[in-house]
């Protein structure tokens, strides 16, 4: 016999409160017609703790990690004000994992895709 537990809070696909813990502790959405029922435990799966950013030629993207979502730092980001401040990027083109270290030096390190 499986046995699930309902999950506080909502599924990120908009489904409402429908999440369950199954076997093994996987969370998943039990509404049977949202688009991606495991997105909780795609979310909780990434294990990157840091800014990664995409440079091109004339724009950038950053994903930022979850922990500025949870401290509601994500729209008061320092990093995003400091990128969008630059006349152009501050790196070749190209995906980096971005960290902050003493005296607010940012560290870029290239990510492999």
């Amino acid at each position: 016999m499986t046995m699930t537990f309902d999950v506080k809070g909502f599924c990120p696909m908009g489904c409402g409160a429908t999440l369950f813990a199954g076997y093994g502790g996987y969370i998943a959405c039990s509404n049977a017609s949202c688009p991606n029922p495991t997105a909780v435990a795609d979310i909780l799966d990434v294990r990157e703790t840091e800014h990664i950013v995409t440079l091109r030629a004339d724009e950038f993207t950053v994903r930022h990690p979850l922990r500025e979502r949870v401290e509601n730092e994500l729209e008061e980001c320092r990093f995003h004000r400091l990128l969008a401040a630059l006349d152009g990027p501050p790196e070749p083109p190209g995906t980096y994992r971005v960290t902050v270290c003493r005296d607010n030096v940012w560290t870029w390190e290239p990510v492999r895709r």
